[in-house]
């Protein structure tokens, strides 16, 4: 049976389906840019995620920034999983999901991390169909 690679090409569309990863406070916040950034930043601003495979404290280090400012790491407890995905090529995102502005900077800025997986729909045949 011939299965075609395109699903526009079945008449099928791609949706996608976000795949949560996980839901942390920006560690090390108050050590980089955090408090200098912090006036500019949104909940809902999209983040930058870096891979650090080379850091010396942690060979599965995940950088967050926003545009040229350092924020942070994807804590070290949370971020094994992220960096096996992101060593695979999955485009992983991140966005700011709460800002506690009476907070110690330990837990201030919230992040939501995850990647989205393609989720194909259309005209199909059912299992069922004869």
């Amino acid at each position: 049976m011939f299965l075609p690679k395109d699903p526009l090409e079945a008449n099928q569309s791609v949706a996608k389906q976000k795949v949560w990863l996980a839901t942390v406070f920006i560690a090390g916040f108050n050590y980089y840019d955090g408090p200098e950034a912090e006036s500019l930043l949104e909940v809902g601003m999209p983040l930058q995620l870096n891979r650090q495979p080379h850091n010396e404290h942690d060979k599965n280090a995940i950088e967050i920034l926003s545009g040229e400012a350092k924020l942070g790491h994807i804590p070290r407890t949370e971020n094994k999983t992220i960096a096996r995905l992101m060593d695979q090529g999955i485009q992983v995102q991140a966005e700011i999901k709460e800002i506690s502005p009476e907070e110690n900077f330990v837990d201030k800025v919230k992040v939501e991390v995850w990647y989205e997986r393609p989720v194909i729909s259309g005209n199909t045949m059912s299992p069922q169909a004869t």
